[in-house]
Parts: C-alpha cells; structure tokens; sequence
C-alpha cells in the first residue's frame, strides 16, 4: 500500500497482477511497495538506465537477490523474473 506521506517515487506505476519484464509474464505478483513502485517499475527503471543488455540483466539479477533477501520470494520465482530478463529485448 502506498503511504499517505505523498511520497510516491513511481507516478503511474504499472499496477499488473503480475510482474511482467518486455512480453514475457513471469507469474509472479507484481507487489506494491510503501513507496509507490511496483516490482515491474524497479524493473523498468533499470532498463531506462541501462546502457546494454547485459547490464540491465545484472542489474535486474541485483534487484531479485535483494528482493528474495528480504524474504518477497524463493529462487525458483527469482529465477523466473531473471529468465524473462534475460530473454527480453531491453535496451
């Protein structure tokens, strides 16, 4: 849930059921954080700032450690967002 703080860093967050990473639709909830973002637009974002794809796969391979650390969810789902990652045409 987003807080009522108005500090909302993802203005019209992609708010899908699922996180999905270019056409590929990896399953997963797609989980809204206390700061507005979606687990999609972390995603998105590294893919705007990445230079390459093999950057935007490491950064997306960073983004799942960190979010199986803190316990969102098990290897086999990080293993799902980072083969769409891998697979998808971005940048």
């Amino acid at each position: 849930m987003v807080s009522d703080e108005g500090d909302d860093q993802c203005l019209g967050s992609d708010l899908s059921a699922t996180v999905k990473v270019g056409s590929c639709n990896s399953g997963l909830p797609n989980t809204l954080f206390t700061n507005g973002c979606t687990i999609s637009d972390l995603i998105k974002n590294i893919g705007a700032q990445s230079k390459n794809h093999g950057e935007f796969v490491s950064g997306v391979a960073h983004l799942t450690d960190v979010l199986k650390g803190a316990g969102l969810f098990k290897g086999a789902a990080k293993g799902a967002i980072q083969s769409c990652a891998a697979g998808a045409a971005i940048p």
